[in-house]
């Protein structure tokens, strides 16, 4: 086999044996090799950013949580912005999606991180979701989807953790960034990512907050959403003001092509166990999402029940018949 000239930007391969040569344009190697770099940048697991000298304290029965999608902290101001939003509101829990883990470690709080995607160059940045706290979890789970965006790219990640309550019992607090790019007929990869969701929150039983980005973008995709918070006894909060993003809204073409109704909120919070005192949105502009910040009562039923608490260490009961891979990293 040999290869002539055939002209700019292409040569044609011909067999020895006098067979018709068949030209080959350089430029349709690019998108193979745009696809196997891609693929390769799958990360995982999950790792503790920053330790906290509360660890050993309860999260209060008065929760105020922060969610933001940090679009991979693109802007240089989002470090920053992350830090004040922390100093002026100081929540209890922090829900980060897109995040990156070094600028966003906190020495105030304790953080978990959960990789999805890592750069494929040295020194490139490892993107994920990331959940800091005032109290330290006795359980940590990071849950990946078992499908890739167009098939090839990375896995979305979400991130389970378990903090102790004053009563006895636990809070499972679930930072989500569900899948986006599918069909919008038929969501089959998100369908299957809530199922693996719905499993794992169906084993706990006791309050709940289910917070993130969730890519609602069209009537189909949020359906799913509810019906999978509906069968687990979730509320959502629904008292924002105007103003939560969904995403770039300077993508016409995207949005036309995708079906999206530019209307329909991407960043939500689901409970379980509470009442929501308060429902703001920040006007932070160094991601295409805005910070979401809740406020979030235990209701006194939930105050009222007591049940053992769990140990720091050993089995969980909650990942409990999980496979190997998926058993959670353990905060002690």
């Amino acid at each position: 086999m040999v290869f002539e000239p055939a002209g700019r930007g292409r040569r044609i391969l011909s067999e020895a044996s006098g067979a018709p040569g068949v030209r080959i344009q350089r430029r349709t190697l690019v998108f193979p090799l745009v696809l196997l770099i891609l693929a390769s940048c799958q990360s995982g697991g999950t790792f503790r950013l920053s330790h906290f000298l509360g660890l050993n304290e309860p999260i209060p029965e008065t929760v105020t949580l922060l969610s933001w999608n940090a679009q991979k902290a693109h802007d240089p101001r989002a470090a920053d912005d992350l830090t004040a939003l922390i100093e002026q509101h100081d929540p209890d829990l922090v829900f980060l999606q897109e995040a990156r883990a070094k600028p966003f470690s906190n020495e105030r709080m304790v953080g978990h991180f959960a990789n999805s995607w890592s750069y494929p160059w040295p020194g490139g940045a490892t993107v994920g979701v990331l959940t800091l706290s005032k109290s330290s979890p006795v359980r940590v789970q990071p849950l990946q989807t078992k499908w890739r965006e167009f098939l090839v790219t990375a896995p979305k990640v979400s991130l389970l953790t378990e903090h102790p309550l004053p009563n006895g019992e636990t809070l499972l607090a679930v930072n989500v960034h569900l899948l986006n790019f599918e069909s919008s007929d038929n969501p089959f990869m998100l369908r299957s990512q809530l199922d693996d969701l719905q499993a794992v929150m169906a084993r706990h039983s006791g309050p709940l907050i289910l917070a993130g980005d969730f890519n609602t973008w069209n009537e189909a995709r949020l359906g799913l959403v509810e019906d999978m918070v509906a069968a687990l006894g979730l509320r959502e909060v629904t008292d924002f003001p105007e103003g939560r993003k969904t995403g770039n809204l300077d993508s016409q073409f995207l949005h036309w092509l995708f079906g999206v109704d530019t209307e329909l909120p991407l960043d939500r919070v689901y409970t379980r166990g509470f009442a929501a005192l308060s429902a703001e949105v920040l006007p932070t502009e160094s991601s295409d999402h805005r910070p979401i910040l809740v406020t979030l009562d235990l209701n006194p039923d939930w105050r009222r029940r007591e049940t053992p608490a769990i140990a720091a260490c050993g089995e969980p009961p909650l990942f409990a018949n999980l496979g190997a891979t998926e058993r959670p990293v353990q905060a002690c």
